[in-house]
């Protein structure tokens, strides 16, 4: 009977064994269990993150549009008053221009005044705005003398 009990020790070595390894399984089980909870719920969290960010980035783009237009507006705005500037910036240029055409005339008128004794501005203005006397050989006013032509040239 001695036998039977170590039959019965290396018998019940084997259940033993298979407890601890149903014990085992069981555990990887819960723990296998646990990961894919954590897993799932990682997951979720990082889709909800991500819905999240969507969300924010469409909020961003429609105020960012709104300023796109805005700005678009502007834009146009103040490039419509750069052309009147310019425009208004050429006109200005041409009186200016004017001034000192003025200017260099009045400059010269003064200098004939100094040369010229007892003449007024007055005199000077007058001989200005005199039209110019017109001569027998010129034609209907103008200062280019009249072309003739001799019957000689009109017979080539």
């Amino acid at each position: 009977m001695s036998n039977v009990p170590g039959m019965m020790s290396s018998g019940s070595e084997p259940d033993a064994q298979g407890v601890n390894v149903d014990e085992k399984k069981r555990k990887r089980m819960i723990s296998n269990r646990e990961s894919a909870r954590r897993s799932r719920m990682k997951k979720q969290k990082l889709l909800e993150d991500l819905v999240t960010e969507v969300a924010l980035l469409k909020v961003q783009i429609h105020k960012n549009t709104n300023k796109y237009e805005a700005l678009m507006q502007k834009i146009v705005v103040l490039e419509s008053e750069n052309n009147a500037l310019k425009v208004q910036q050429m006109e200005l240029a041409q009186y200016l221009k004017n001034l000192q055409l003025m200017q260099t005339q009045m400059e010269l008128l003064e200098f004939n005044l100094m040369n010229q004794p007892g003449r007024t501005l007055c005199d000077i203005i007058v001989d200005i705005n005199e039209p110019p006397k017109v001569q027998s050989w010129q034609c209907h006013g103008s200062n280019q003398p009249a072309i003739m032509a001799s019957t000689e040239m009109l017979n080539y």
